[in-house]
This record gives structure tokens, C-alpha cells and sequence, in this order.
């Protein structure tokens, strides 16, 4: 029996999500954060309306108490999150983004924007069209 071998497909895959994430991290290092800040910061951004506490976090990002209190309490510091008391609940805390991270959420989505247009441009639209689809195909089959 042979040893398994990676087809090229996998390997082609595995690089280009190394190169989308080395992208992605240099883009959040310019805006002060490190990866997982900017992906807990994202996290509650999309997921504010669900009454978002602390202990949706630490399960959501595999962090213990002490980690995912001194994250947020530096994120709350840096004006990118607030957590508030609400009024049904004396014992918990709401997590929310502030204007200033909504902003970089956006300027975020625009960089990454950027990444994207830059890795297709060496195609054609019909090309675009047919990477497009094959990968909705291939993400639907796994």
C-alpha cells in the first residue's frame, strides 16, 4: 500500500488559505490587534443582538475566564467594545462593538476586499465566473 499523498488540489488550497491568512493578520497588525482580537471583535459584531456575554466567548474561542477577561477588558480600555449591566439580569454583562469598531470592521472588510479583487485579477470575468461557482460546489460537497 502506498503512502497517502496530498493531491494537488489540497496542497494548492492549503497554500492560498496560508497566503489569505498571513494577508489577512499583516492587514489587522496595521490597525494595532493581533488576529484573535480582531476575530473576537468581529465575533461580537456580528452576534451583538444575541445578548453576547463573556462566558459565548470564552466557548466560542476556546479561552479560559482569567484570557478572555483581559482581552476584553483591553478591548473596553481601547474604545472598541463596551459591556453594560442589562436591566433583567444584575449578574451578567452584554457585550457590545462601539463606533470605533465598527469602523474597523469595515476598513477590515475593505482591505480584505482589496486581497481579493488583487488574487483574481489575473482572471477573466468569465474565468471569475467559473472559479466562483467550482468553489461553491467544491464548499457545498464538504
Amino acid at each position: 500500500m502506498k503512502p497517502h499523498k496530498n493531491t494537488p488540489y489540497l496542497d494548492l488550497f492549503q497554500v492560498i488559505g496560508l497566503k489569505l491568512k498571513k494577508k489577512a493578520d499583516e492587514s489587522i497588525k496595521e490597525l494595532g490587534l493581533n488576529a484573535q482580537q480582531g476575530k473576537i471583535i468581529g465575533y461580537i459584531y456580528e452576534n451583538q443582538e444575541t445578548e453576547l456575554i463573556q462566558r459565548d466567548l470564552a466557548d466560542r474561542f476556546h479561552l479560559r475566564g482569567a484570557s478572555i477577561t483581559g482581552m476584553l477588558q483591553g478591548l473596553e480600555q481601547r474604545g472598541f467594545i463596551e459591556r453594560k449591566i442589562p436591566v433583567n439580569n444584575e449578574r451578567q454583562k452584554n457585550i457590545y462593538v462601539l463606533p470605533k469598531a465598527v469602523e474597523l470592521i469595515e476598513d477590515f472588510n475593505e482591505s480584505f476586499q482589496k486581497v481579493e479583487d488583487e488574487i483574481v485579477q489575473v482572471l477573466s470575468e468569465e474565468e471569475k465566473q467559473i472559479l466562483k461557482e467550482l468553489l461553491i460546489k467544491i464548499n457545498k460537497r464538504l
